[in-house]
């Protein structure tokens, strides 16, 4: 990758990057940045140095010499930023539009665009399986597959994915994923999602099946409220991915009576038996602005 050299009084003039409350960072600060008139986020990265920030590199050195095999809505790193004369981080296209977690949240959203966006993912999951099978990029994963790694254009109808940093390539050590934890609903089959033990944490290794299983919690997230959950803390105070195994299929069974299709609930129940996960893409255009309105969770808790 080409390198950007700041010096140190350039980089305190940078400003932080506002980021909505959604999104996490824990790995690194972010800040707007401006280069060949081309609007950029410099993501300055807080470990730079030993295995994590070599591996980093590795992960970004991968995209870099890949690109050219990757979607054109992939917001992949495109620099190398050198502080003082110390590689500390990397910039990534500004992507314009809302935060995913945000237009999913809306309460006075309307339904087919949430699910409009929804199909964005699904479709996006198809072309990697397909960039998997016709192109050298043989191990490439999403892997921290959520609703806050997701930009809408919605005056594009355009899905941006960002933080591509975290994704599983080549050898590379995925980063820790939101929804792939020890602790995750994921945890009930035994055999299918492959846990590492190493020094630094445990993990789940990115896979087809991994990135299937974050899409449908996003999904399952989406029809229940996940965020009226975490208020009314009735589900499980958190969101589908920290659901028991009794409660996932209470509310499935719930979807399955307000008329969700079949064949769609088969596929949601696959993420916690030992058969490989199904893509639902094709058949979210059979889920209703009604059925909508009746999964969430304040309505399904009326009703038990």
């Amino acid at each position: 990758m080409k390198i950007i050299s700041l010096s140190q009084r350039k980089f305190k003039e940078l400003t932080p990057l506002e980021l909505p409350k959604e999104v996490f960072n824990t790995e690194a600060k972010m800040f707007n940045f401006r280069y060949k008139n081309e609007d950029k986020v410099f993501k300055k990265l807080y470990q730079q140095s030993g295995h994590i920030f070599a591996n980093k590199l590795y992960t970004l050195e991968m995209l870099d010499v890949n690109r050219n095999y990757l979607p054109d809505y992939f917001f992949e790193p495109d620099y190398l930023v050198s502080v003082g004369g110390t590689i500390e981080g990397f910039t990534i296209p500004y992507a314009s539009g809302t935060t995913l977690s945000i237009l999913l949240n809306d309460k006075k959203g309307n339904p087919a665009i949430s699910l409009f966006y929804l199909k964005k993912i699904g479709e996006l999951l198809n072309q990697l399986k397909y960039i998997r099978k016709t192109t050298p990029l043989k191990d490439l994963y999403i892997n921290d597959l959520h609703e806050a790694n997701f930009i809408a254009n919605t005056d594009k109808g355009e899905l941006y994915v960002i933080d591509l940093d975290s994704c599983k390539i080549g050898i590379n050590t995925a980063c820790p994923a939101r929804y792939l934890t020890t602790n995750a609903l994921l945890n009930n089959v035994k055999g299918k999602y492959k846990i590492v033990k190493d020094d630094v944490s445990d993990h789940i290794v990115a896979d087809e099946n991994t990135d299937i299983y974050c899409y449908i919690i996003i999904i399952l997230n989406y029809l229940s409220g996940c965020y009226i959950i975490i208020i009314l803390n009735y589900l499980s105070g958190c969101n589908i991915n920290n659901l028991s195994i009794d409660k996932f299929y209470n509310y499935l069974n719930y979807l399955e009576s307000i008329g969700f299709h079949k064949e769609l609930i088969e596929y949601f129940s696959r993420i916690v038996i030992n058969k490989n996960n199904e893509n639902p893409v094709n058949l979210l255009d059979s889920i209703s602005n009604e059925q909508v309105y009746r999964a969430k969770e304040i309505v399904y808790r009326k009703l038990s």
